[in-house]
């Protein structure tokens, strides 16, 4: 087998499907090690920028985190992390319904008002009156769990 980005050379590891050369490999865990400690999950938070280059993705992993939750894999391969999850809040909400507060149910997306960050509703109660949001927060360094109203103050809208 030979690795993807450099046919000539023979893969020494398989990672998310895909074959990589030693030197993509060591890009490869050089660039995980340097994601930000609150982006989950990190092994995939990374991206070829050619020329045995590997960085971290930037931007925070919101969108990241939300994709792995609901296997979401939309838009161009620069919109995508290594495991091929879409990264960015607009790709993410992009074709989705917006749903009023009563309607909400598990697994909408939860997107502030500036669409520039996202969360995966975990609880709702009785036509929305209480909501649990979950989310990768730079904020809060890591993924937590919060209230609509409380933490996010209410402010924000549903997709589905």
């Amino acid at each position: 087998m030979a690795c993807v980005y450099h046919p000539g050379r023979p893969s020494v590891t398989t990672v998310y499907g895909k074959d990589y050369c030693k030197q993509c490999k060591d890009g490869i865990d050089a660039a995980v090690a340097a994601v930000d400690q609150h982006v989950e999950p990190k092994a995939c938070f990374i991206v070829y920028r050619g020329s045995d280059t590997w960085e971290p993705i930037t931007g925070t992993g919101c969108a990241h985190w939300v994709s792995h939750q609901l296997g979401v894999s939309q838009g161009t391969n620069s919109e995508k992390c290594l495991a091929d999850r879409t990264i960015r809040v607009p790709t993410l909400i992009a074709g989705r319904t917006t749903v009023a507060r009563s309607n909400v149910n598990l697994n909408d997306i939860y997107v502030t008002p500036p669409e520039d960050h996202c969360g995966l509703v975990v609880a709702v109660t009785t036509a929305g009156a209480k909501i649990t949001i979950r989310h990768d927060s730079s904020a809060q360094g890591g993924v937590r769990t919060n209230d609509f109203d409380d933490y996010f103050k209410g402010n924000g809208s549903f997709r589905r």
